[in-house]
């Protein structure tokens, strides 16, 4: 996550909490950027919105605007009609990545759950996340939570294999969350940091 995508993911947010069409965020998006592979990005997504198409179709063209937990995310948002709901957190979550305030392991857990609100599925969010900590040892936990719940284990199974980054009480709360309300039991984690 970079400035760029802090840009995007923000004011688009708070335009269309404003009541702005999308067309219109970014066209304005596009107009207050130097940076020519951002207006690239802003081009297609215009195009892609005259069209009738979904804007997040180009976005994967485009990593220095978006990552791909981003991307999967907003994906997430248009596919549930959700969108307006999703970015302000969104938005907190990139804002706090790029600031420096949130250390990776709280960033991992805040994304993964932000995931399961949005509506990815478990294995999906969880590649998401090994991609997009692919340099560090949380790449290595979102693959092993991954293939566990791939093999038909569970999610506390899983994190008993890592118990440098879960103890005790993270993996009640995974076996809690699995059951009930992960999104919760996630955030509650982060709370354990």
């Amino acid at each position: 996550m970079n400035r760029e995508e802090l840009r995007f993911i923000n004011n688009l947010s708070i335009l269309l909490e404003c009541g702005r069409p999308l067309l219109s965020c970014f066209r304005n998006l596009q107009a207050a950027t130097d940076d020519e592979a951002c207006k690239a990005a802003y081009t297609a997504m215009i195009a892609a919105t005259e069209s009738g198409n979904d804007f997040t179709t180009v976005l994967g063209d485009y990593p220095q605007l978006c990552s791909r937990s981003t991307l999967a995310l907003l994906q997430a948002g248009r596919r549930s009609s959700c969108l307006g709901v999703l970015l302000p957190k969104l938005a907190h979550l990139v804002r706090s990545t790029v600031e420096g305030h949130w250390e990776p392991r709280r960033r991992f857990f805040e994304t993964w759950a932000l995931m399961v609100e949005a509506g990815i599925p478990l294995e999906e969010g969880l590649g998401e996340l090994n991609h997009d900590f692919r340099r560090g040892p949380l790449r290595e936990v979102a693959e092993g939570l991954r293939a566990t719940v791939a093999a038909g284990g569970s999610l506390s199974d899983g994190a008993k294999k890592f118990p440098e980054f879960f103890d005790a009480v993270s993996i009640d709360l995974l076996e809690y969350g699995h059951a009930r309300d992960l999104a919760r039991a996630l955030r509650a984690i982060t709370r354990l940091i």
